[in-house]
């Protein structure tokens, strides 16, 4: 009941940022500095603000109350999707933004949504803002 709950929930987020967007298709330039929020929710939660920086086809950023930081890295957007890929030595389990993320652009602004695939269920939302 609770899964069910927690997934229209995510969906109903997602379907709006959708709706509202002039141009949600990414366009994989995403160069600049992003600030915003982070939350997870499910059997997992964590939630805290996070600084991210694109520079070509790489990343580095901070996450402020959240319980994982954020590694460097680089990234890349094909289609819909964003796939980020860490080059520090902290297992990913520790880390943010690692692997696959479903990707919309609005504006000046980036959204990354991301539901589990596994036994336990938790969805990851990164709202930003280009500074």
């Amino acid at each position: 009941m609770m899964k069910s709950l927690s997934r229209m929930c995510g969906m109903m987020v997602i379907g709006l940022m959708v709706s509202c967007a002039k141009d949600s298709t990414p366009s994989g330039d995403l160069n600049g500095t992003y600030v915003g929020t982070y939350l997870e929710s499910g059997a997992l939660q964590d939630s805290g603000t996070v600084k991210i920086v694109f520079v070509g086809s790489n990343f580095s950023g901070v996450s402020v109350g959240t319980s994982r930081s954020i590694c460097n890295g680089g990234y890349a957007v094909l289609g819909d999707s964003i796939n980020f890929t860490n080059l520090c030595s902290t297992p990913d389990s520790e880390l943010l933004l690692v692997g696959k993320y479903f990707l919309i652009e609005s504006n000046d602004s980036l959204y990354f949504n991301r539901v589990s695939n596994g036994t336990v269920y938790y969805q990851e939302l990164f709202s930003l803002k280009k500074q």
